[in-house]
C-alpha cells in the first residue's frame, strides 16, 4: 500500500508538473516554470531510473523543457540543467528502441546549446556550443523527417539556419548559403496562412542572411534581403506586431542604404523612411538599445545622401548621432560610444568649407575621444583607422597654432603606420606616406631636414603606386615629390630643381588638360617656378622655359576657385618677364607691368598686406627699367609703388626689405632729377 500511496503522489507531482508547464503560456509564466520544476523533481524522488526507466526519462525530457524556458534566476545556470535533462533521458531512449523521445531529446539538447550562444559565454565555448548543438539537431533529422514530421523537420531545420549564421571560420559564405538551405526547407512547411508567426520569422531571417552574405553579386543580394523583408511585413503589420514591425523597418532601411542601383539617392530616402518608421516604436524609454542603433544608422543615411541642402544634412546626421550618444554612454556602453563618437567626426570632416576649421576641431575632439576606448592593444585596426583621420584632419586644420597642427598630424600618422606595414596594408600604407610627406614639407622648424623626411616619404608611397595600376595616386605623388625636391636650399639646390621638373614632367604624364585641368594648370605653374630657379646652364633659355609653363598655366582659368594661386601665377609669369632680357626688353617689362597689377584685384592690402606690397615693389622695379613711354611718369609710377611698399614693410617691421626700398627709391629719385 505504501508502495502505491507514493507511485500515486508521484504521478500527481507529475501530473502537476505538465500543468503548470502548460499554464506558463499565460499567466505569471516564470512563477508557473518554477512549480512546474519543483513538481517534476519531486515525481523523480519515486520515478528514479532503475525501477522506472521509461517514465524517468519522460520527467527528465519535461524537466529540460522546463529549465530551458526558464529565465529566472541564472540563466546559464538553467540551461545548463535543461541540457543536463534531455542529456540524462538518452540514458533509457536510442534511435532502435524509442526514435521519437530519442529525436526530442536531441532537439532539446541541440536548443539547449543554441540558447548558450545568447548568453556572453567565452570564444572557445562559443565555437564548441555550435558544433554540439549542429550535431544533435542534425541527429534529430534522422527521425524528423519532411514527410513524416514536417512541423519538427521545419522548427529544426529553423534553428539549424540559426546555427550556422553563426558558425565562425574561413568559409563564411558557405555557411551562410548553408543557412539558406535549411530556412528555405523550413518554408516549405511554414505559409503565412497555417503559420503565420514562424513564416514570417523565417522571412527575416532570409532577408538578414542575404543582407550578410559576404560573396556572390553584392546587389543582387541585397534585392533579396529586401524582398524577404517586405514579406516578413505582410504578417507583422504596425497594428499587429508592433516590435517585429519596428525590427523589419531597422533591417529594410539597412538594406535600402547599402543598395546603390541607378539612383543610390532614392535608396537612401527610402532607408531614411524606414529608419524614421521604425522609431515610431523605439523609445530610448522602453527600446533603448534598439533606438538608439537606429539613430546611428539614421546618421549614417542623412550623411551618404548627395541632393539637398549639404548643410542641412550634415546637420541632420549630427543631430541623429548626438541622440544615440544619450544612450550610448562611455561606462555602459564604450564601444557603441567609441563608434558613435567616430561617425560624428566623420561627419564632421564633410562638412562644407564655410565651416570647415570649426568642424575640423569638433573632429579631432570626437576621434580624440574613440581613442579612449580603441587603443591599440584592443583594436589595432580601428585605433590605427582613427589616428590617420586625425592626422589628415590635423594636417587640414590651418587655424591656431599651424606648427603644432602639423606636429599632431605627423605623430597622429606616424602611430597608424606602426599597424598599417606596406606588406599587409600597401594602399593605405602608401596613402599615410603621401600625407606625412606633406606634414614634413610644410613644417617651418628645420625645414630643409623636414624636407628630406619628406622626400623619403612620398618615395615610399611611389613604391606602391605606379602609373599603371594607380594612375592618379602616382601623379599626386610625383608632384608633391617635386615640390619638396623644388624647396630644397644649398649646395644641391639646382640639381634638387632638376629633379623636381623630372617629378613634374611624369606627373604630366596623367595630369592632361582635357581630363585633370586644374592639376595640370598647378603642375605647369611649378614647372614655371622650377625653371626660373634655375640659375645654372642658359638662363634665359630657362626663363623662356618657365614663361612658356606659366602661359600655359594661365590657359586654365581657376581665379574663382583659387584666386590667391592665380595671383601668385600672375606674379611669378610677371618676375620672369621682368628678368627675360631677349626680345623686346621693354615689351617684356610692359608685359610684367600688367601682371603685377592684375595681381592687386586679387592681393589686397586689407586681405595680403604681404603679397601686396610683394607686387608693387616688383612693379616699382619694371615701372623704374621702363623706358619706352614718358620716362618721367614711369619713375613716378616706380616711385608710387615703391611707397606703397615701403609702408607695408615698415609695418611688419622687415627691416632688410625697408632697406632695399629705400635705396630703390633713392635710385629713382637720382634718375628723376634728369627732369628737373
Amino acid at each position: 500500500m505504501d508502495t502505491d500511496r507514493k507511485r500515486a503522489e508521484a504521478e500527481e507531482h507529475y501530473q502537476q508538473g505538465i500543468n503548470y508547464s502548460s499554464a506558463a503560456a499565460s499567466g505569471d509564466q516564470q512563477d508557473n516554470l518554477e512549480k512546474a520544476i519543483t513538481s517534476f523533481q519531486a515525481a523523480l524522488d519515486f520515478y528514479t531510473l532503475a525501477a522506472y526507466p521509461d517514465q524517468w526519462a519522460q520527467i527528465q525530457c519535461r524537466l529540460g523543457t522546463a529549465y530551458r524556458m526558464q529565465e529566472r534566476g541564472d540563466r546559464f545556470t538553467n540551461l545548463r540543467k535543461s541540457i543536463a535533462s534531455f542529456q540524462a533521458s538518452l540514458e533509457v531512449f536510442s534511435y532502435e528502441t524509442t526514435p521519437i523521445d530519442w529525436a526530442q531529446a536531441q532537439y532539446g539538447i541541440g536548443v539547449g546549446y543554441a540558447q548558450l550562444l545568447r548568453l556572453p559565454i567565452p570564444q572557445e565555448q562559443q565555437h564548441i556550443s555550435i558544433q554540439k548543438a549542429l550535431s544533435c539537431l542534425q541527429a534529430a533529422l534522422k527521425v524528423f523527417t519532411y514527410e513524416s514530421f514536417p512541423e519538427e523537420w521545419a522548427k529544426t531545420q529553423s534553428h539549424l539556419g540559426n546555427l550556422y549564421c553563426l558558425q565562425p571560420g574561413e568559409d563564411r559564405y558557405e555557411a551562410l548559403k548553408q543557412a539558406i538551405r535549411c530556412y528555405e526547407n523550413a518554408m516549405k512547411v511554414y505559409t503565412p496562412e497555417t503559420n503565420p508567426v514562424e513564416w514570417a520569422l523565417t522571412q527575416h531571417h532570409l532577408g538578414n542572411v542575404y543582407a550578410f552574405l559576404p560573396g556572390g553579386d553584392r546587389q543582387e543580394n541585397l534585392q533579396q534581403a529586401v524582398y524577404h523583408y517586405q514579406e516578413a511585413l505582410k504578417v507583422n503589420t504596425l497594428d499587429a506586431a508592433p516590435r517585429n514591425w519596428a525590427d523589419i523597418m531597422h533591417s529594410l532601411g539597412n538594406a535600402y542604404r547599402l543598395l546603390v542601383g541607378d539612383d543610390p539617392n532614392s535608396n537612401l530616402q527610402t532607408a531614411i523612411s524606414c529608419y524614421q518608421n521604425a522609431l515610431r516604436v523605439y523609445a530610448p524609454e522602453t527600446t533603448p538599445l534598439e533606438w538608439a542603433a537606429v539613430q546611428n544608422r539614421l546618421g549614417i543615411a542623412y550623411n551618404l545622401l548627395t541632393e539637398e541642402n549639404e548643410e542641412e544634412r550634415m546637420e541632420k546626421a549630427l543631430g541623429c548621432f548626438y541622440e544615440a550618444l544619450r544612450v550610448y554612454t562611455r561606462e555602459e556602453h564604450p564601444i557603441e560610444w567609441a563608434k558613435t563618437q567616430n561617425m560624428l567626426a566623420l561627419t564632421y570632416l564633410d562638412m562644407p568649407d564655410d565651416s570647415n576649421q570649426t568642424a575640423l576641431r569638433k573632429a579631432i575632439e570626437c576621434f580624440q575621444a574613440t581613442l579612449q576606448v580603441y587603443t591599440r592593444h584592443d583594436f589595432p585596426l580601428g585605433w590605427a583607422t582613427v589616428q590617420s583621420n586625425l592626422g589628415h584632419a590635423y594636417f587640414n586644420l590651418s587655424s591656431g597654432d599651424i606648427q603644432q597642427n602639423l606636429q599632431n598630424a605627423i605623430a597622429a600618422l606616424e602611430a597608424a603606420l606602426s599597424v598599417y606595414n606596406r606588406k599587409a596594408f600597401p594602399f593605405d600604407w602608401a596613402r599615410l606616406q603621401h600625407t606625412l610627406g606633406s606634414a614634413y614639407g610644410n613644417l617651418t622648424t628645420n625645414a630643409q631636414q623636414n624636407l628630406h623626411k619628406a622626400i623619403g616619404c612620398f618615395r615610399a608611397a611611389l613604391l606602391v603606386y605606379n602609373k599603371g595600376t594607380t594612375p592618379e595616386e602616382w601623379a599626386m605623388t610625383q608632384s608633391s615629390l617635386g615640390d619638396a625636391y623644388s624647396n630644397i636650399s644649398g649646395e644641391q639646390r639646382q640639381e634638387m630643381l632638376e629633379r623636381a621638373i623630372a617629378c613634374y614632367e611624369a606627373a604630366l604624364q596623367i595630369y592632361q588638360r582635357h581630363v585633370y585641368p586644374l592639376e595640370w594648370s598647378k603642375v605647369h605653374g611649378k614647372l614655371g617656378y622650377a625653371y626660373s630657379e634655375l640659375s645654372e646652364g642658359r638662363r634665359q633659355h630657362n626663363l623662356r622655359k618657365a614663361m612658356d609653363h606659366y602661359r600655359q598655366a594661365l590657359k586654365v582659368d581657376f581665379r574663382q576657385v583659387e584666386p590667391r594661386e592665380w595671383a601668385l601665377l600672375l606674379f611669378n609669369l610677371a618676375n620672369a618677364y621682368r628678368e627675360y632680357e631677349e626680345g623686346d626688353r621693354q615689351e617684356n617689362l610692359e608685359a610684367a607691368i600688367r601682371l603685377y597689377q592684375a595681381t592687386l584685384s586679387i592681393y589686397t592690402l586689407d586681405t595680403s598686406p604681404l603679397e601686396w606690397a610683394a607686387s608693387q615693389n616688383n612693379c616699382g622695379n619694371a615701372y623704374r627699367d621702363l623706358h619706352r613711354g614718358n620716362r618721367r611718369q614711369n619713375l613716378e609710377a616706380a616711385l608710387a609703388c615703391y611707397e606703397h611698399a615701403l609702408e607695408v614693410f615698415r609695418a611688419l617691421q622687415m627691416d632688410e626689405y625697408v632697406a632695399a626700398i629705400q635705396e630703390n627709391i633713392s635710385s629713382v629719385y637720382e634718375a628723376l632729377k634728369d627732369f628737373a
